[in-house]
Protein backbone atom coordinates (compact mmCIF):
# COMPACT_ATOMS: atom_id res chain seq x y z
CA UNK A 1 0.00 0.00 0.00
CA UNK A 2 2.02 3.20 -1.16
CA UNK A 3 -0.87 5.22 -1.72
CA UNK A 4 -3.40 6.63 0.49
CA UNK A 5 -6.88 5.08 0.85
CA UNK A 6 -9.68 6.19 2.10
CA UNK A 7 -13.11 5.53 3.80
CA UNK A 8 -16.29 7.21 4.24
CA UNK A 9 -19.43 7.08 6.78
CA UNK A 10 -22.53 9.41 6.85
CA UNK A 11 -23.95 9.18 10.16
CA UNK A 12 -26.44 11.81 12.13
CA UNK A 13 -25.66 14.20 8.81
CA UNK A 14 -21.94 14.47 9.40
CA UNK A 15 -19.61 13.10 7.07
CA UNK A 16 -16.64 10.91 8.80
CA UNK A 17 -13.74 9.84 6.82
CA UNK A 18 -10.80 8.20 7.74
CA UNK A 19 -7.71 7.75 5.22
CA UNK A 20 -4.62 4.98 5.43
CA UNK A 21 -1.36 4.71 4.13
CA UNK A 22 1.73 2.10 4.69
CA UNK A 23 5.07 2.29 3.60
CA UNK A 24 7.67 -0.45 5.09
CA UNK A 25 7.41 -0.88 8.52
CA UNK A 26 5.32 2.34 9.17
CA UNK A 27 1.72 3.02 8.96
CA UNK A 28 -0.05 6.80 8.34
CA UNK A 29 -3.49 7.55 9.43
CA UNK A 30 -5.54 10.84 8.65
CA UNK A 31 -9.19 11.13 10.20
CA UNK A 32 -11.89 13.32 10.85
CA UNK A 33 -14.85 14.85 9.86
CA UNK A 34 -16.58 17.72 7.87
CA UNK A 35 -17.22 19.19 11.22
CA UNK A 36 -14.07 19.00 13.12
CA UNK A 37 -10.42 19.69 12.06
CA UNK A 38 -8.57 16.37 11.23
CA UNK A 39 -5.94 14.23 12.58
CA UNK A 40 -2.91 12.19 11.96
CA UNK A 41 -0.53 9.18 13.46
CA UNK A 42 1.80 7.03 12.63
CA UNK A 43 2.49 3.65 13.70
CA UNK A 44 6.00 2.10 13.29
CA UNK A 45 5.81 -1.90 13.50
CA UNK A 46 9.08 -4.54 13.77
CA UNK A 47 8.44 -5.01 10.19
CA UNK A 48 6.62 -4.75 7.12
CA UNK A 49 4.76 -8.38 7.18
CA UNK A 50 3.94 -6.73 10.93
CA UNK A 51 2.63 -3.43 9.51
CA UNK A 52 0.55 -5.66 6.41
CA UNK A 53 -1.40 -7.43 9.10
CA UNK A 54 -1.66 -4.17 11.07
CA UNK A 55 -3.11 -2.34 7.82
CA UNK A 56 -5.75 -4.72 7.32
CA UNK A 57 -6.95 -4.81 10.70
CA UNK A 58 -7.42 -1.38 10.90
CA UNK A 59 -9.27 -1.66 7.21
CA UNK A 60 -11.10 -4.01 8.56
CA UNK A 61 -12.13 -2.45 11.54
CA UNK A 62 -14.15 0.64 9.75
CA UNK A 63 -15.55 -1.40 7.47
CA UNK A 64 -17.50 -3.36 10.20
CA UNK A 65 -18.06 0.07 11.61
CA UNK A 66 -20.03 1.12 8.50
CA UNK A 67 -17.32 3.04 6.74
CA UNK A 68 -17.17 2.31 2.75
CA UNK A 69 -14.16 2.72 0.71
CA UNK A 70 -14.35 5.69 -1.78
CA UNK A 71 -11.62 7.35 -4.53
CA UNK A 72 -8.28 8.08 -2.87
CA UNK A 73 -7.74 11.62 -2.37
CA UNK A 74 -5.40 13.63 -4.48
CA UNK A 75 -1.70 13.35 -3.51
CA UNK A 76 0.43 16.26 -3.30
CA UNK A 77 3.52 14.00 -4.13
CA UNK A 78 2.22 12.92 -7.23
CA UNK A 79 1.68 16.41 -8.63
CA UNK A 80 5.23 17.58 -7.74
CA UNK A 81 6.96 14.29 -9.04
CA UNK A 82 9.07 16.01 -12.09
CA UNK A 83 9.54 19.56 -10.03
CA UNK A 84 12.87 19.92 -8.54
CA UNK A 85 12.91 18.86 -5.23
CA UNK A 86 14.74 23.00 -3.60
CA UNK A 87 11.60 24.54 -5.87
CA UNK A 88 9.05 22.78 -4.20
CA UNK A 89 10.77 23.29 -0.95
CA UNK A 90 11.03 27.02 -1.69
CA UNK A 91 7.21 27.16 -2.32
CA UNK A 92 6.14 26.10 0.94
CA UNK A 93 8.22 28.18 3.09
CA UNK A 94 8.39 31.18 0.91
CA UNK A 95 5.10 32.80 2.72
CA UNK A 96 6.86 32.24 5.53
CA UNK A 97 10.21 32.74 5.12
CA UNK A 98 10.82 34.70 2.51
CA UNK A 99 14.32 35.11 3.84
CA UNK A 100 15.20 31.55 2.83
CA UNK A 101 17.24 30.96 0.04
CA UNK A 102 19.47 27.84 -1.49
CA UNK A 103 22.40 28.71 -2.53
CA UNK A 104 25.31 26.49 -3.99
CA UNK A 105 28.15 25.36 -2.28
CA UNK A 106 31.55 26.25 -4.22
CA UNK A 107 33.95 22.95 -5.13
CA UNK A 108 30.78 20.56 -5.13
CA UNK A 109 28.62 19.88 -7.96
CA UNK A 110 24.58 19.80 -7.41
CA UNK A 111 24.99 21.08 -3.40
CA UNK A 112 22.98 23.82 -1.77
CA UNK A 113 23.27 25.25 1.53
CA UNK A 114 20.25 27.15 3.21
CA UNK A 115 21.11 29.11 6.16
CA UNK A 116 18.41 29.39 9.00
CA UNK A 117 19.21 32.31 11.77
CA UNK A 118 23.03 31.52 11.89
CA UNK A 119 23.65 33.82 14.44
CA UNK A 120 20.59 33.03 16.42
CA UNK A 121 21.49 29.92 19.65
CA UNK A 122 18.99 27.52 17.67
CA UNK A 123 19.90 28.83 14.39
CA UNK A 124 21.01 26.15 11.61
CA UNK A 125 22.32 24.96 8.05
CA UNK A 126 20.89 22.89 5.77
CA UNK A 127 22.62 21.64 2.81
CA UNK A 128 21.16 19.66 -0.05
CA UNK A 129 23.02 17.65 -2.08
CA UNK A 130 20.61 16.60 -5.57
CA UNK A 131 20.90 14.28 -7.57
CA UNK A 132 18.49 12.55 -10.36
CA UNK A 133 18.50 16.41 -12.27
CA UNK A 134 17.56 17.93 -8.74
CA UNK A 135 14.30 15.77 -8.63
CA UNK A 136 15.89 14.09 -5.38
CA UNK A 137 18.07 14.91 -2.75
CA UNK A 138 20.22 13.88 0.28
CA UNK A 139 19.50 16.51 2.97
CA UNK A 140 21.67 17.03 6.58
CA UNK A 141 21.75 19.86 8.52
CA UNK A 142 24.21 21.37 10.93
CA UNK A 143 23.62 23.14 14.62
CA UNK A 144 25.48 26.66 13.73
CA UNK A 145 27.03 26.43 16.93
CA UNK A 146 28.74 23.63 15.83
CA UNK A 147 29.36 24.28 12.17
CA UNK A 148 32.50 24.70 11.19
CA UNK A 149 33.26 25.08 7.21
CA UNK A 150 36.04 22.20 7.32
CA UNK A 151 34.58 19.59 8.91
CA UNK A 152 31.36 20.01 6.54
CA UNK A 153 33.76 19.63 3.97
CA UNK A 154 35.35 17.03 4.63
CA UNK A 155 32.25 15.03 4.98
CA UNK A 156 30.49 16.67 2.02
CA UNK A 157 34.01 14.94 0.08
CA UNK A 158 32.61 11.89 1.51
CA UNK A 159 28.82 11.70 0.59
CA UNK A 160 28.88 13.39 -2.52
CA UNK A 161 30.40 10.35 -5.11
CA UNK A 162 27.28 8.34 -2.31
CA UNK A 163 24.35 10.44 -3.00
CA UNK A 164 22.53 7.33 -4.13
CA UNK A 165 23.68 4.84 -1.41
CA UNK A 166 19.88 5.84 0.67
CA UNK A 167 17.89 5.80 -2.78
CA UNK A 168 18.86 1.64 -3.25
CA UNK A 169 15.83 -0.07 -1.49
CA UNK A 170 17.16 -0.28 1.73
CA UNK A 171 16.30 1.45 5.28
CA UNK A 172 19.18 2.57 6.37
CA UNK A 173 22.70 1.68 5.61
CA UNK A 174 26.22 2.43 8.76
CA UNK A 175 29.35 3.29 6.89
CA UNK A 176 32.72 3.76 8.20
CA UNK A 177 34.46 7.15 7.10
CA UNK A 178 37.81 6.99 5.75
CA UNK A 179 38.87 9.27 7.97
CA UNK A 180 37.82 11.79 10.55
CA UNK A 181 35.06 14.05 10.31
CA UNK A 182 35.18 16.31 13.29
CA UNK A 183 35.03 13.61 15.87
CA UNK A 184 33.04 11.76 13.80
CA UNK A 185 33.89 8.18 12.48
CA UNK A 186 30.89 6.57 10.93
CA UNK A 187 28.29 7.70 8.50
CA UNK A 188 24.99 6.79 8.58
CA UNK A 189 22.52 7.07 5.62
CA UNK A 190 19.00 7.07 5.93
CA UNK A 191 15.88 6.41 3.36
CA UNK A 192 13.31 8.88 2.99
CA UNK A 193 10.81 7.27 4.77
CA UNK A 194 13.52 6.23 7.45
CA UNK A 195 14.91 9.70 7.60
CA UNK A 196 12.18 12.17 7.64
CA UNK A 197 13.99 15.09 6.35
CA UNK A 198 10.86 17.07 4.75
CA UNK A 199 7.77 15.03 6.34
CA UNK A 200 6.73 18.47 6.95
CA UNK A 201 6.09 19.12 2.69
CA UNK A 202 4.78 15.82 0.98
CA UNK A 203 5.72 17.38 -2.25
CA UNK A 204 9.12 16.18 -1.60
CA UNK A 205 9.35 14.24 1.15
CA UNK A 206 9.32 10.53 -0.70
CA UNK A 207 12.42 12.19 -2.74
CA UNK A 208 14.31 13.82 0.25
CA UNK A 209 16.98 11.46 1.92
CA UNK A 210 19.01 12.08 4.75
CA UNK A 211 22.72 11.30 5.75
CA UNK A 212 24.65 12.33 8.90
CA UNK A 213 28.36 11.85 10.68
CA UNK A 214 27.81 9.89 13.24
CA UNK A 215 29.87 8.21 16.16
CA UNK A 216 29.85 3.97 15.63
CA UNK A 217 28.51 3.35 18.77
CA UNK A 218 25.76 5.19 18.55
CA UNK A 219 23.90 2.57 15.16
CA UNK A 220 24.15 -1.14 15.88
CA UNK A 221 26.15 -3.02 12.81
CA UNK A 222 22.98 -5.12 13.01
CA UNK A 223 19.81 -2.97 13.71
CA UNK A 224 17.17 -3.63 11.84
CA UNK A 225 15.12 -0.02 10.72
CA UNK A 226 12.61 -0.19 13.57
CA UNK A 227 15.47 0.11 16.27
CA UNK A 228 17.34 2.80 14.09
CA UNK A 229 13.84 4.55 14.15
CA UNK A 230 13.83 4.63 17.58
CA UNK A 231 17.04 5.58 18.02
CA UNK A 232 16.80 8.63 15.81
CA UNK A 233 13.21 9.83 16.49
CA UNK A 234 12.06 8.08 20.07
CA UNK A 235 12.52 9.26 23.10
CA UNK A 236 16.20 9.21 23.32
CA UNK A 237 16.74 10.32 20.10
CA UNK A 238 19.95 11.21 18.53
CA UNK A 239 20.98 14.78 18.33
CA UNK A 240 22.38 14.21 14.98
CA UNK A 241 22.26 17.84 14.24
CA UNK A 242 24.96 18.73 16.71
CA UNK A 243 28.45 18.49 15.34
CA UNK A 244 29.92 19.43 18.83
CA UNK A 245 28.19 16.95 20.68
CA UNK A 246 30.19 13.37 23.12
CA UNK A 247 29.01 10.37 21.61
CA UNK A 248 25.44 8.88 22.96
CA UNK A 249 26.14 5.38 22.76
CA UNK A 250 22.93 2.48 21.57
CA UNK A 251 21.59 1.67 24.94
CA UNK A 252 18.92 -1.53 24.46
CA UNK A 253 17.90 -3.12 27.91
CA UNK A 254 15.44 -5.76 28.86
CA UNK A 255 14.42 -7.26 32.21
CA UNK A 256 12.37 -8.18 35.09
CA UNK A 257 13.24 -6.29 38.12
CA UNK A 258 10.90 -7.06 41.42
CA UNK A 259 10.10 -5.59 43.61
CA UNK A 260 10.35 -2.38 41.69
CA UNK A 261 8.04 0.48 39.76
CA UNK A 262 9.54 -1.06 36.43
CA UNK A 263 7.23 -2.95 34.25
CA UNK A 264 9.30 -5.80 32.89
CA UNK A 265 10.44 -6.03 29.56
CA UNK A 266 11.32 -9.10 28.35
CA UNK A 267 12.58 -8.12 24.92
CA UNK A 268 15.38 -5.85 23.95
CA UNK A 269 14.15 -1.75 23.43
CA UNK A 270 15.99 1.50 23.06
CA UNK A 271 16.22 2.76 26.38
CA UNK A 272 18.53 6.11 27.79
CA UNK A 273 22.35 5.89 29.60
CA UNK A 274 20.23 7.21 32.61
CA UNK A 275 17.60 4.42 32.96
CA UNK A 276 20.85 2.19 33.17
CA UNK A 277 21.61 3.71 36.21
CA UNK A 278 18.38 3.97 37.39
CA UNK A 279 17.98 0.51 37.01
CA UNK A 280 21.28 -0.24 38.50
CA UNK A 281 20.28 1.69 41.38
CA UNK A 282 17.26 -0.67 42.42
CA UNK A 283 18.85 -3.92 41.27
CA UNK A 284 20.71 -4.54 44.44
CA UNK A 285 17.31 -4.64 46.63
CA UNK A 286 15.68 -6.52 44.66
CA UNK A 287 14.81 -10.07 44.65
CA UNK A 288 16.97 -13.02 43.21
CA UNK A 289 15.41 -13.72 40.50
CA UNK A 290 15.82 -9.89 39.11
CA UNK A 291 17.82 -9.90 36.11
CA UNK A 292 18.87 -6.64 33.64
CA UNK A 293 20.47 -7.51 30.04
CA UNK A 294 22.26 -4.67 28.21
CA UNK A 295 23.57 -4.83 25.18
CA UNK A 296 25.59 -2.66 22.95
CA UNK A 297 25.98 -1.69 19.43
CA UNK A 298 28.12 -5.18 18.56
CA UNK A 299 25.27 -6.94 19.81
CA UNK A 300 27.40 -7.47 22.71
CA UNK A 301 25.20 -8.36 25.62
CA UNK A 302 26.10 -8.56 29.70
CA UNK A 303 23.72 -9.40 32.44
CA UNK A 304 23.67 -7.93 35.92
CA UNK A 305 22.27 -9.56 38.92
CA UNK A 306 21.23 -8.04 42.03
CA UNK A 307 25.20 -9.87 43.66
CA UNK A 308 26.57 -8.43 40.43
CA UNK A 309 29.52 -6.02 41.21
CA UNK A 310 29.77 -4.00 38.34
CA UNK A 311 29.99 -0.06 38.43
CA UNK A 312 27.96 2.17 36.20
CA UNK A 313 31.21 3.89 34.81
CA UNK A 314 32.06 0.14 33.38
CA UNK A 315 28.84 -0.40 32.09
CA UNK A 316 28.88 2.88 30.09
CA UNK A 317 32.39 1.86 29.11
CA UNK A 318 31.07 -1.43 27.58
CA UNK A 319 27.90 0.39 25.90
CA UNK A 320 31.16 2.66 24.15
CA UNK A 321 32.76 -0.10 22.69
Amino acid sequence: MTTWRRFERQEAGRLDYWEIRREGIRCFLRWGSDRTPGKASTMTLDDEEQARRHAARKVNDRLRKGFAEVDPPHDPAEAEAGTPVLDVLARAVGPYAPEVRYVPVDGFDDVYRCEHSPDHPMGFYEYYVLRDQGRSAVRFAVRAAGHREETVAAFLEFLSPRRDLAFDGRSHHKVPLPGPVGSFDTALFCSPALGRACAATPGAAARVATAVPVFDCEIGDDDPEVLVDARIHGHASLPYADWGRSPYPAVDLRFDIQPSYYRPAKKFMVYRSADVRKLMDVLPGASPQSWLEVRNFRGETTRLQPDTTVSFAEVSSFLAG
